[in-house]
């Protein structure tokens, strides 16, 4: 998938799945979002993406929300799972996010390493 030129991509693939990314603006009154960056819905298949984000809460919110995609396929959140109760899921979820944002930042050379060699499969 090519990221378009605003730097917004439109979907992203997790396991199985292709799940569309849509920016939007938060309803204040009708609309779940009003405590939060963003949102995954599994079964619509959609991580929603305040529009007014600055790039770098844009870049963590929609990380974050990958991350619930990923405990959601993964079933890391059913009866019995690891992360079965929402506060354990969101806690990690936050957690990992917030710390990969840090670490991604503060290591430039990581992404551009797995981006160059994550294909390979011989020396």
């Amino acid at each position: 998938m090519v990221v378009p030129a605003d730097g917004r991509p439109e979907e992203v693939k997790v396991g199985y799945r292709t799940i569309k990314i849509k920016y939007v603006r938060p309803d204040f009154i009708m609309d779940d979002m009003t405590d939060s960056y963003g949102e995954y819905r599994a079964r619509e298949g959609v991580i929603y993406v305040q529009d007014q984000l600055v790039p770098q809460e844009r870049c963590n919110t929609t990380w974050h929300e990958i991350l619930h995609a990923v405990v959601y396929i993964f079933s890391l959140n059913q009866a019995n799972g690891p992360l079965k109760e929402d506060d354990a899921e969101e806690l990690v979820v936050n957690t990992i996010s917030n710390a990969m944002m840090g670490v991604y930042r503060d290591n430039p050379w990581l992404l551009d390493m797995l981006k160059k060699n994550l294909n390979e499969i011989d020396n």
